[in-house]
Order: C-alpha cells, then sequence, then structure tokens
C-alpha cells in the first residue's frame, strides 16, 4: 500500500511539473492567439468603417484590407513563435525559401497578383462599367486579386486573368458618362435627299433618351454602286446606348417605308451590245531573233581589267560592222526598187 501511494505521489507530482512547464505556456499561447485574433477583427473592422466612409472603391479596400489581415495574421505567428521560444531568425529564413519555392511554381499567379493591384491601382475601370477586351465584351461583376468577372449580354460570366486584362487593348464604354450612337443608311438613288435627312433627324429626337445638345446630325456621305449612303449620329447617356440605337433603327426602317423610301439591293447593270468592238493594235509582225545581235555570255573572259575592257571594245566594233552591213543592203534594196520602177 506504501509503495502504492509513493506511486501516485510520483505520478502527481509529474503532472504538476507538466502542467507548470509546458500546459501554462499552451494556454498562454492559445490566449495570445485568442487575444491577437480579437484584436486583428477591431482593427479590419474599424478599417472597413472608414474605408466604407471614404470615397475609395469597394474594390480597392477589399483588397488592402485581404492584404492587412494576410500581414496583421503574419506578425501574430512571429509573436507567438518568440513567445513559445523558436528563433524567429529560423523561422524567417524558412518562409524565404518556402516563399521562393512557391512563387516559382506559381509565377502565373503572382503575375496575375501584381496585375490585380495594377488596376486596383490605375483604375481603368470600376464594377458596372462596360467593357471589352478583344473580342469579349460585357459589364465589370467584380475585381479579384486574380481574374476579374465579366457578365456578357447573353448571361454569360467569364473570368479573365489580370495580367491578360493589363496587357490587352482595352476599350471602357462607361467611362464616360455620355456616348456617341452612330448609323449609316443606304437609300435608293431615286430618293429625295432632303427628305431623306429630315426623317432620320426626327427619328432621333423624338427618341426620349437622345440628348439634343450637341444635336443630332444627319448627311449624305457616299455615292456607292447600287445606292447612296447618309450617315448620322446622336448622343445619350452611356447606359442608354443599346435602346437608343434600337429604336432608331427600327424607327427609321418604319418611316422608310412609309414614304416610300426604297432601300435597294446590291445591284450590278448589265447591257447589250450591238456594234462590234474594235481593239487597237500594232500589226507589224514581231521581229526574230538575230544571233549576230544577241548579248553572249562572258564565259571566257579573263577576269583581268584590260582583257575585259579589249572584249567590250571587240563586242563594239561587232556591232558597228554588222550594222553597216544592213544599211549597205537597205541601200542597195532601195537602189533595186527604184531601177524597177524606172524600167516600168
Amino acid at each position: 500500500m506504501n509503495k502504492l501511494l509513493v506511486d501516485w505521489q510520483a505520478l502527481g507530482q509529474q503532472a504538476l511539473n507538466f502542467i507548470e512547464t509546458i500546459g501554462l505556456k499552451l494556454l498562454e499561447v492559445i490566449g495570445i492567439f485568442i487575444a491577437g485574433y480579437i484584436v486583428i477583427k477591431i482593427v479590419i473592422g474599424l478599417l472597413k468603417k472608414i474605408f466604407t466612409k471614404s470615397k475609395m472603391s469597394r474594390v480597392t479596400y477589399k483588397f488592402l484590407l485581404s492584404v492587412l489581415k494576410f500581414c496583421l495574421y503574419m506578425l501574430l505567428l512571429l509573436v507567438i513563435c518568440q513567445f513559445v521560444g523558436i528563433p524567429i531568425t529560423g523561422f524567417i529564413a524558412v518562409l524565404s525559401a518556402a516563399g521562393l519555392a512557391i512563387s516559382l511554381a506559381m509565377q502565373g499567379s503572382l503575375s496575375n497578383l501584381a496585375n490585380g493591384v495594377v488596376i486596383i491601382g490605375t483604375h481603368p475601370f470600376k464594377e458596372g462599367d462596360y467593357i471589352a477586351i478583344d473580342s469579349i465584351e460585357g459589364t465589370v461583376t467584380e475585381i479579384k486579386m486574380l481574374h476579374t468577372i465579366i457578365a456578357t449580354t447573353d448571361n454569360k460570366v467569364i473570368s479573365i486573368p489580370n495580367s491578360k486584362v493589363v496587357e490587352s487593348s482595352l476599350i471602357n464604354y462607361s467611362a464616360n458618362a455620355t456616348r456617341k450612337v452612330v448609323f449609316s443608311f443606304g437609300v435608293d438613288y431615286a430618293s429625295d435627299v432632303e427628305q431623306v435627312k429630315k426623317i432620320v433627324l426626327d427619328v432621333m429626337v423624338n427618341c426620349n433618351k437622345v440628348l439634343l445638345d450637341p444635336a443630332p446630325f444627319c448627311a449624305l456621305k457616299t455615292l456607292d454602286s447600287s445606292s447612296i449612303t447618309f450617315t448620322a449620329n446622336c448622343w445619350c447617356l452611356s447606359n442608354d446606348y443599346w435602346d437608343v440605337y434600337y429604336f432608331v433603327m427600327e424607327n427609321v426602317f418604319n418611316e422608310f417605308k412609309r414614304n416610300n423610301i426604297s432601300i435597294p439591293y446590291d445591284q450590278m447593270e448589265v447591257r447589250l451590245r450591238n456594234d462590234i468592238v474594235e481593239m487597237p493594235y500594232n500589226k507589224k509582225a514581231m521581229e526574230k531573233r538575230n544571233e549576230e545581235l544577241a548579248v553572249k555570255p562572258v564565259e571566257n573572259v579573263s577576269g583581268d581589267a584590260i582583257d575585259k575592257m579589249l572584249y567590250k571594245l571587240s563586242k563594239k566594233t561587232k556591232e558597228k560592222k554588222l550594222i553597216k552591213k544592213q544599211e549597205k543592203q537597205k541601200l542597195k534594196e532601195k537602189q533595186t526598187k527604184s531601177k524597177n520602177k524606172a524600167s516600168k
């Protein structure tokens, strides 16, 4: 019984020693973590209220809060490591090595992250803007750290990497409050120009979403092969662009029909000719090749400058002799012709 009592006492003493050495330390670590977690929550909540009241965009302050939250939790982890007795320098070295390995493995993601910071910092667009990136058009619904989310007009959700957004040509149709709506109408050559202009201008003016300053415009632009083409434009609020476009196109078509203004198809004029077409040409026969005047390849001529010069001189003399010979022959032919005429 005494032996059993002594063992229990030793076991109790070991438990007390464990609590004093490790258990209390563990409780302190848990306490530090809970306190740090509460402090981080309070700081993030206060900053969120400040950012919400400020003029900063929601995307910007959400991104800043996420980065700040990550930094605060890393700081809390370093404090706990210091308290436990883990050397921070070694821990930082391990984190640096891990960060290098992760950065090499996630180059594309890090590029998207960096470009996300560029987008948030430069503000080329904001949530709700209608933009076009290459062949993709739609409304920006969310700007995330790695991707930009766009909703197309046919309700598709497209996620574009931020690196592509920054590197590609971007058109922001909602950047300005107003937009110009441009139209082109082709009508028959028999149409009255002033009447066409009046119809188009009346339709644009009668649209409630068209701005009257600057005033709508319409004029004859080009004389095409089968139609005369008018160009027209008006201004509206950026959000009303498509409403104005569809309204004007539909009503101009109806007004053209009501006023008997024809919109022609592509036409080609074909005429039958009864006269004989004579094409002028040179009736003289082509001269035959004359080998004496033909250019000879310079194969056996020496590379020496003197030899080349002698070769050229001899060639010129040959040509002169041939020309003289031809002239003599022509002279003889004339003389014979003249004699024949005289004899007749």
